[in-house]
């Protein structure tokens, strides 16, 4: 069936799209209810309770062009309604270029021009479940997020509806590697949902900003931060 539905995208969209463009999709935010989710931990049960209350105002934008996307965080808010702890309660810890096969997320706790390089999500289980969002059809396709502590490795499901007649394989925070642009996706308990596309955006877009960052494995990130960790100690 993916592949049924990718073809019957290319061919019926084809003519839409111009590869020269600059395509714009922005996403809101909402966190879900989780049942005793840091309820032995007060400090941070009282930042998920604002940043719950504030995901509201918060905005995340793709931008695609040329096969390649980046995401990232973008608010224009004022200091009353910004809630800067938002992000990091939907699995967001910065920028992220798709790029081919490969993503480049942003590991802004060792700086901003530090990022980590990942292959493109593959596990995805494609089903023939479908909704509409903003007028378009939707497929449903699941996965896990894989979170591995010292003593313990947790799965936490992920959910992404994507649209074959939006020919695009990219979506939220690096997910896609799908036979269409992913219109919603939850992870664990945050969703990103499509409010608008742009499909001539303004917004300007290259690869060169690639160009002056250092990249590191998932390994050489996890040694960097664990030694951190050792000498604070």
């Amino acid at each position: 069936m993916l592949k049924k539905i990718y073809l019957l995208s290319i061919f019926s969209c084809f003519f839409v799209f111009s590869q020269g463009k600059t395509i714009e999709v922005e996403y809101g935010i909402m966190i879900l209810h989780e049942e005793n989710l840091f309820e032995n931990n007060q400090t941070l049960k009282s930042m998920l309770e604002k940043a719950t209350v504030n995901a509201k105002n918060e905005t995340f934008k793709l931008l695609l062009k040329n096969g390649s996307s980046k995401f990232f965080h973008y608010n224009i808010l004022t200091n009353e309604q910004s809630n800067h702890s938002t992000p990091l309660f939907v699995n967001y810890n910065g920028k992220v270029y798709s790029v081919k096969d490969s993503i480049y997320l942003q590991s802004s706790i060792l700086g901003e021009n530090i990022y980590v390089k990942n292959k493109q999500k593959e596990d995805w289980n494609v089903t023939n479940e479908s909704k509409l969002i903003d007028n378009y059809k939707c497929y449903k396709a699941t996965s896990i997020y894989q979170v591995i502590s010292p003593n313990k490795v947790f799965n936490h499901p992920v959910t992404a509806w994507f649209c074959p007649d939006l020919p695009y394989n990219h979506g939220p925070n690096g997910y896609g590697n799908l036979p269409g642009l992913i219109l919603e996706l939850q992870i664990r308990n945050a969703v990103y949902g499509i409010k608008k596309i742009i499909f001539d955006s303004k917004e300007s877009f290259s690869l060169q900003e690639l160009q002056n960052i250092k990249v590191l494995t998932e390994k050489e990130r996890d040694e960097i931060l664990e030694k951190g960790v050792l000498e604070r100690k």
